[in-house]
C-alpha cells in the first residue's frame, strides 16, 4: 500500500496539526461540540456545525458515533458520559419515529427533512436503540433503566424489524431491496451488499441486546402486552426476539449465497433485474466494518483488499468512494473525485483488526495529514484540476442535477426542499471556487462528526493492540 503523503511512522499526528488529535479525548469533546439538545426528546449530534451545508440529523452518521461511544465506554474512555450521550441519542430516534420507519435526516425539531429514500436508515435506527441497551448493560445500568425507556426501546426495535421484514425483504431473492442508502444514488437501486450488511448487523446487535434484557431479569417490565383476559403478558420479550431471529435466520444465508460465493469476487450488489455489479465500490468493506466474518469468512480480507487498491488516491492518498467516471449516471463527483475521510478511517480499522498496525497508523497519518490545525477533520477533498472538470462537464451542463435528484431515487417531498438543497450546493460549489484560486486543494465540512466518530473507533482499536 503506498501513496503520496508521508512516510510510515510511529506517529499518527502531522506536523502542522496543533490539536491532541491522537487522543481518544479530543475527538469526544468534537463530537460533545457538535451534539444539541432536540426539541423533542434527547440530545443528538448534527453531521457538522450548523453553518455547514449539513444543520441535519443523520441516523446513518448517529448510528457510526454510538458505535463509537460504545467502543470508548467499552475501553474505559469517559464511560459515564458516552453511555449518556448514547441515551440520549436513543431517546431522540425513539421521539421521530417510534413506528420503525426512519428517513435520511430530521431537523433538531424533530421533522423529517429527507430527500431520499435511503432505506439502510430502519437498519441504522435498530443499531442505535440497540447500542443504548449494550451501553446501559456495560455500564451495569440495565438492572435499574426506566421501565417505560426500556420498553419505548424495544418496541421501536421489534417495528422497525417488522417493517424490514414486511416491507423491505424480498421472499424470492432472499435479501434486502433499497432504493439508495450511503450513496444518494441509484448505484444502491436493488439489493446491495452496505445495506444488506446493515441489516444483518442490526438483528444481530437487537438478538444481543433483547439478551441482555433478558438476562439482567427486565424481560417482566419490557414489551408488556395486555391479553385478552386484560391481563399482562410477560412473554412479549420472547414473542419480538423470535420476529428478530426469524429476520436473522433469512438473512444470513441469502446474504452468504448471494454475497459470499467461492470463486467470484463480491459484488457490490444486484441490480434491480439481478445482474451482479462488481465495480469496485467503498461499500466492498461493509463486511468488515459490520463483524461480519461468521457470514463472510475469508470473503471480508478478498473485498476489503480489491476496495483498497481500487479506491487509494494516487495524489491525495485516502479511500474514493467509487471510481470517478462522469459519464456513469450512477456516480456523483461532488466537486470533484476525491478521498473520504470516514472511509479512509475504515480502512485503518481494517488494518488495526488484523494486527497490521504499522499499515493503520500509515491510513491515519494520511487523515490527519489532511485535518485543519484545530484538529478538525473533513469529510472529503478534491483538487483544482479535478473541481474545474466537475463544473464544466456535470454541474455548468446540468448532469449533476439530473443525477442528485434523479425522480427514481428522490421521496414524494415539495420541491422546495430540493431548490434548498441545490441552493446549498452551489453556494458550497461558490466557496470552493473561491478557495481553489489561491491553493490547489480543497476539502469539505470540517468538522464532520461522523469522521471523528471513525477516526476514534479508529484510536481504540490501535489501542487494543498495544
Amino acid at each position: 500500500m503506498k501513496h503520496s503523503q508521508q512516510p510510515t511512522t510511529d506517529s499518527i499526528v502531522s506536523q502542522h496539526v496543533d490539536a491532541p488529535i491522537d487522543d481518544p479525548a479530543f475527538h469526544l469533546d468534537v463530537l460533545d461540540e457538535l451534539s444539541y439538545d432536540a426539541d423533542v426528546d434527547g440530545a443528538v449530534p448534527l453531521a457538522s456545525d450548523p453553518d455547514n451545508r449539513y444543520p441535519y440529523v443523520y441516523p446513518r452518521d448517529v448510528a457510526s458515533i454510538t458505535r463509537a461511544w460504545l467502543t470508548a465506554l467499552r475501553h474505559g474512555v469517559r464511560p459515564d458520559a458516552c453511555r449518556n450521550r448514547i441515551v440520549e441519542a436513543a431517546r431522540f430516534l425513539i421521539a421521530v419515529e417510534d413506528d420503525g420507519r426512519w428517513y435520511q435526516r430530521y431537523g433538531l425539531d424533530g421533522t423529517d427533512q429527507s430527500i431520499y429514500r435511503q432505506e439502510d436508515n430502519v437498519a441504522h435506527g435498530i443499531r442505535i436503540i440497540s447500542h443504548v441497551v449494550l451501553a446501559l448493560d456495560a455500564s451495569d445500568d440495565l438492572e435499574s433503566a426506566d421501565e417505560a425507556f426500556l420498553s419505548d426501546a424495544v418496541e421501536c426495535i421489534d417495528a422497525a424489524v417488522g417493517v424490514a421484514r414486511s416491507e423491505l425483504y424480498d421472499a424470492n431473492a432472499h435479501l434486502i431491496e433499497s432504493t439508495t442508502s450511503i450513496h444518494e444514488g441509484a448505484i444502491e437501486s436493488g439489493y446491495t451488499l452496505w445495506v444488506n450488511c446493515a441489516f444483518l448487523a442490526a438483528v444481530q446487535q437487537a438478538a444481543d441486546a433483547l439478551d441482555r434484557i433478558e438476562a439482567a431479569g427486565r424481560a417482566g417490565d419490557v414489551a408488556r402486552t395486555e391479553n385478552r383476559a386484560g391481563g399482562v403478558d410477560t412473554g412479549a420479550l420472547d414473542d419480538i426476539a423470535e420476529r428478530v431471529d426469524e429476520l436473522r435466520s433469512l438473512l444470513e444465508p441469502g446474504i452468504e449465497r448471494c454475497f459470499a460465493v467461492d470463486g467470484t469476487p463480491v459484488p457490490r450488489r444486484y441490480t434491480p433485474d439481478g445482474e451482479r455489479d462488481e465495480r469496485p465500490d467503498i461499500t466492498l468493506l461493509a463486511p468488515a466494518y459490520f463483524g461480519l466474518e461468521e457470514v463472510f469468512g475469508e470473503h471480508i480480507e478478498r473485498a476489503g483488499e480489491r476496495a483498497v487498491a481500487s479506491l487509494q488516491d494516487p495524489r491525495l492518498g485516502g479511500l474514493q468512494r467509487f471510481r470517478g467516471f462522469h459519464r456513469d449516471h450512477d456516480v456523483h463527483q461532488h466537486g470533484g473525485n476525491g478521498p473520504w475521510m470516514q472511509y479512509t478511517a475504515w480502512h485503518a480499522q481494517f488494518r488495526y483488526d488484523r494486527g497490521e498496525r504499522e499499515q493503520g497508523d500509515e491510513v491515519l497519518l494520511t487523515i490527519t495529514g489532511h485535518a485543519d490545525a484545530a484538529g478538525h477533520i473533513p469529510e472529503h477533498l478534491s483538487t483544482r484540476e479535478r473541481f474545474e472538470q466537475f463544473v464544466e462537464q456535470e454541474w455548468d451542463t446540468g448532469m449533476d442535477f439530473e443525477k442528485e435528484f434523479d425522480n427514481d431515487v428522490l421521496r414524494d417531498v415539495p420541491f422546495d426542499r430540493i431548490a434548498e438543497e441545490l441552493g446549498h450546493m452551489r453556494t458550497a460549489y461558490n466557496e470552493m471556487a473561491a478557495a481553489l484560486e489561491k491553493r490547489d486543494v480543497i476539502s469539505f465540512a470540517a468538522p464532520l462528526a461522523w469522521c471523528h466518530a471513525e477516526f476514534l473507533t479508529a484510536l481504540l482499536k490501535r489501542e487494543a493492540q498495544s
